[in-house]
């Protein structure tokens, strides 16, 4: 249960831009004003997300993705 809690490596950056949550590949924290590629293909800017703006919908490509990764590593940290 508690596994569960436990952190694994960082598998998406989530922001919103255009109404939707979208994850951001984790190579490196988003600053305002990048240019960054989303799990889910597309290229947004960075901007200072406003409290509203973290309660829209979570893409579900992204959210794929994002599971897919954490599962990935999940499967190789069983198999060391």
């Amino acid at each position: 249960m508690f596994e569960l809690f436990q952190r694994r490596g960082l598998v998406a950056y989530w922001r919103p831009f255009g109404g939707i949550r979208h994850g951001l590949y984790p190579d490196q924290p988003p600053q305002p004003g990048q240019r960054r590629e989303t799990l889910c293909g597309m290229t947004l800017t960075v901007g200072e997300p406003t409290e509203v703006e973290w309660l829209a919908p979570t893409c579900e490509s992204c959210w794929d993705e994002a599971r897919s990764r954490r599962d990935a590593q999940a499967g190789e940290e069983n198999a060391s």
